[in-house]
């Protein structure tokens, strides 16, 4: 095995939904949300985490980093709104946290960006996302990284299952809005990258849309061709393979094979780009919405000191899912990725 790049430098792999706000399976009280944090941490299944700022300076958060050769994301979920505020009566509380981690050479190094999930569609204007892009990559020089709805770049929504959205009724974001954009991804969840396995019509019906798109794999590769292109510039690339029991195209839920399945398709594909990014696997935690839709806290592989399983150990180990996501982990680690530079 190779030695491991600077984490700064290595491709990234981690989860939606985990972080000490979302680690509440040994109980409410922070250190035990602590504990599980760095159970799962330290058991190899992610070297990057995307946190919230109320997290952002903690001591015991930033151990557990370090001790574990993570990087770090800053996502911001409530964005600038022009008609509501000033942007720097919007910012005031994310520089302030912002300035305190600076003031520490050593995890300002390992902050990597800024994370956006869906912003236009959650109703953010393109100038708004620009507004806000453009002073924060001005203000503290790091990477700009929004994770799109299919809808918000194509008429057809990936996940019109999941969110009730036709697409033509969403917002589209459009590549002006996008120069400070230096990493993107999308999220479709429920497309089998298996041969043999059918989609329902969906594959037909995004087929009318994109030719080239003839079966799962080629609709996920088209769809990045297309992001790529609207960005218009280098851009380092991110995966989001589905790791929780929603429903798919065809019918039916899906299950730990068709996990496993999405998450070697995606870590293969990164390795097709031009700049990679990394894998954000969709997602830890449980819907509290739908009991059914487990995330895969309920199915990771996380061992005691004696052996037993400490997550959930009602629900079945997802033995596989769990190698080979340890496995991606350990190969990222020592991959320098080929990163973008935005050139201004």
């Amino acid at each position: 095995m190779a030695a491991n790049v600077n984490p700064t430098e290595a491709i990234g792999l981690g989860f939606y939904h985990f972080h000490p706000r979302w680690t509440v399976h040994y109980g409410e009280e922070i250190e035990k949300r602590y504990e599980e944090f760095e159970d799962v941490v330290k058991a190899g299944y992610t070297n990057c985490i995307i946190v919230e700022k109320s997290y952002l300076n903690d001591d015991e958060f930033w151990r557990i980093i370090f001790e574990n050769d993570c990087t770090v994301w800053l996502n911001i979920y409530d964005y600038f709104d022009s008609s509501k505020e000033e942007y720097k009566e919007w910012s005031r509380e994310f520089d302030e946290a912002l300035n305190i981690l600076r003031s520490n050479p050593e995890r300002w190094e390992r902050f990597m960006g800024f994370h956006f999930d869906e912003p236009v569609w959650r109703g953010q204007s393109n100038e708004d996302f620009l507004t806000e892009c453009k002073n924060l990559y001005e203000e503290y020089g790091k990477r700009i990284f929004p994770v799109f709805a299919t809808g918000e770049f194509m008429d057809s929504e990936g996940n019109a299952m999941q969110i009730k959205m036709d697409a033509a009724k969403m917002k589209k974001v459009i590549p002006e809005a996008l120069k400070y954009v230096t990493d993107v991804g999308f999220d479709s969840y429920s497309v089998d990258v298996r041969f043999g396995f059918g989609n329902g019509d969906f594959i037909e019906r995004n087929h009318q849309k994109i030719p080239e798109i003839v079966d799962g794999k080629s609709y996920y590769e088209e769809l990045t061709k297309l992001l790529v292109r609207i960005v218009g510039h280098d851009v380092n690339v991110w995966f989001f393979p589905c790791s929780y029991t929603t429903g798919l195209w065809r019918g039916g839920k899906v299950d730990e094979d068709y996990c496993a399945a999405h998450l070697d398709f995606f870590c293969e594909l990164l390795m097709r780009q031009k700049h990679q990014g990394g894998i954000i696997t969709y997602t830890y935690k449980n819907n509290s919405n739908k009991p059914e839709e487990l995330g895969l806290v309920s199915h990771l592989k996380v061992l005691d000191k004696n052996g037993n399983q400490k997550l959930f150990p009602e629900e079945a180990n997802w033995e596989n899912y769990s190698e080979c996501m340890k496995n991606a982990v350990s190969k990222f680690k020592a991959i320098k990725a080929n990163l973008a530079k935005l050139n201004f």
